[in-house]
């Protein structure tokens, strides 16, 4: 994305400045065709056709972009998750304010990476600076050092490796967010690792080792060099499972940690006499259980035809003496609901709780 400095149409002012357009004309435009990203960066979305703004739209090589925003109204775009993500990641990576040393890190580190977060903000670029603190409207500088092995690099931007990223978000964010980063960071590395397989046909049956093996080789040494939190976050590294495949399932997945109940197995297929019936999130053989989970806004864009073999599927578990259990994303957030409303359609479970020691 950086090396390609037209990709997204990025231009600064210094640039408009130089193609001799005005500020005047610059602050016309961004009524128009053009798009602020953050202080001195803009990106042109529209060749709008307006004389006054021809130079504006010399800047133009990513056409496909400009499309998009020509084809699409801005209240869709507003409301696509995706959409104001990519805008989010560009402030970051086109801020042109950075000071050597600093390092990009917590939430903004987590945009780069590709680490989902639910909830996030377009607040300030969070930075670390081993020297320097200053909190303005684009930029939150903290005064912490951050080591080099937990440094990567994306072309010029130096920021926290995806480990120490979501390490980092479990003491910013909450233990919840930070455990569902840890889940995604470790499935990316463990999926590379198998050369990411095709998993319609299920997991490889190693994935679980090779998993175990990242944990100890390199989280437990990024673990270490924490200065706080070294024994929650080594708790929830020996929960991980890199099966969980939602920010969702992460978040149930936690909740039955949290609940101290183990045993359900993730990603479980289930046959019946005609067949493949499905692969759930999470089940327990012993108790006939199954458990899933609703992502957000699920059935936007999927429409009716998956509702409707989703309730042949669920029809089908039953049949074959399941529970099954369902909820929905805002019923994962909080532990108290989750729980009342498992133990209340599952009371079999709480057979499986284990005693905190």
């Amino acid at each position: 994305m950086v090396q390609i400095r037209r990709m997204y149409n990025i231009v600064l002012y210094q640039e408009l400045e130089s193609a001799g357009v005005p500020t005047r004309t610059i602050r016309q435009a961004l009524r128009c065709c053009l798009l602020k990203l953050c202080s001195g960066v803009y990106s042109v979305i529209a060749e709008c056709g307006l004389t006054a703004h021809h130079r504006i739209a010399s800047f133009i090589d990513d056409r496909g972009w400009t499309e998009l925003h020509e084809k699409t109204p801005i209240d869709e775009l507003r409301e696509d998750y995706s959409y104001l993500d990519l805008l989010r990641c560009l402030r970051i990576r086109y801020y042109p304010r950075y000071r050597e040393d600093d390092t990009i890190w917590g939430a903004s580190a987590a945009m780069l990476h590709g680490i989902p977060l639910f909830g996030i903000d377009s607040g300030p670029v969070s930075v670390a600076h081993p020297r320097h603190y200053s909190k303005t409207s684009e930029v939150h500088r903290s005064t912490r050092s951050v080591a080099e092995e937990d440094c990567s690099h994306q072309a010029q931007l130096r920021l926290t490796t995806p480990i120490r990223t979501s390490l980092d978000l479990v003491s910013l964010r909450g233990q919840r967010a930070g455990f569902a980063a840890m889940e995604f960071v470790l499935r990316k590395m463990v999926l590379n690792q198998l050369g990411s397989p095709n998993l319609r046909f299920g997991y490889p049956p190693e994935i679980d080792r090779l998993a175990r093996g990242q944990i100890v080789d390199n989280w437990m040494p990024a673990i270490k060099r924490l200065r706080t939190g070294q024994a929650t976050a080594r708790r929830m590294a020996d929960a991980l499972d890199p099966k969980s495949e939602s920010i969702a399932e992460s978040y149930c997945s936690f909740n039955l940690h949290a609940l101290n109940l183990r045993g359900l197995q993730q990603q479980v297929k289930i046959y019946d006499e005609r067949g493949f019936v499905s692969r759930n999130d999470f089940m327990d053989k012993e108790t006939m259980t199954i458990l899933e989970v609703d992502g957000v806004d699920k059935y936007v864009k999927v429409g009716r035809g998956l509702m409707n073999k989703e309730s042949d599927q669920h029809n089908r578990l039953l049949a074959l003496g399941f529970t099954v259990v369902r909820f929905k994303f805002k019923e994962l957030l909080n532990l108290s609901t989750f729980s009342a409303k498992l133990f209340a359609q599952a009371p079999k479970l709480r057979q499986l709780v284990r005693v905190a020691r």
